[in-house]
């Protein structure tokens, strides 16, 4: 998997993503682990078992839903994350969301084939399994209030949002805040401080 261009040398350690909403004892053992790999490489984990990739995206998806703000809506509806994946992401995800929730609003998994017959997601994840269509599912988000995120080489350069990259064996993510403004979206700073890059500028002309 690709670095998005990033510099990996010299660049201070990140702070872990953390918060109230993490209950369940399996979304707070994968937290853990995604604070141990932020540290240091998977390989040093011993004894722990190293999560695997799926699990480190799939409970970083759950962070992002937590720290992305959405244009005004239903407050007690659910926040949909929609994906176009293979099963085995998506068995890795439910389990992570399973009885979680945002506040009031819970959170739920929902596979899709277009983003564009969805009207209700509001984060959109496509794994390396959709490249070959990864055109036609940003075309079909585009403009909206959808967060969109892959772990696909290239993502941020084709419009996406937030890309999964390895540096080091580590999991890590760049943005592209550009694309978020357009569909309305608005990227918490504790969300920013985390990624390795950020392209664009946060709402109100802050630094990241």
């Amino acid at each position: 998997m690709p670095t998005a261009g990033a510099d990996s040398t010299a660049r201070p350690r990140p702070r872990a993503l953390h918060g109230r909403a993490f209950r369940s004892p399996c979304v707070t053992l994968l937290l853990l682990m995604v604070s141990l790999c932020l540290g240091r490489p998977m390989a040093a984990q011993a004894p722990l078992q190293p999560p695997s990739q799926n699990d480190l995206e799939a409970v970083y998806l759950y962070n992002f839903a937590k720290f992305v703000r959405w244009p005004q809506g239903n407050p007690g509806a659910a926040v949909n994350i929609c994906v176009v994946a293979r099963k085995e992401f998506v068995d890795d995800l439910t389990k992570v969301v399973a009885g979680e929730s945002i506040g009031s609003r819970p959170l739920t998994v929902r596979v899709v084939e277009r983003p564009e017959d969805e009207p209700s997601c509001n984060l959109l994840f496509m794994d390396f399994s959709a490249k070959e269509r990864l055109g036609g599912l940003l075309a079909g988000a585009s403009g909206r209030p959808i967060l969109t995120v892959s772990d696909i080489p290239g993502f941020l350069e084709k419009g996406g949002m937030i890309q999964f990259v390895v540096v080091n064996n580590r999991v890590r993510f760049a943005v592209d805040l550009r694309p978020a403004a357009q569909g309305g979206l608005s990227l918490s700073s504790e969300l920013l401080k985390v990624a390795i890059t950020v392209n664009g500028s946060p709402a109100g002309g802050g630094k990241p």
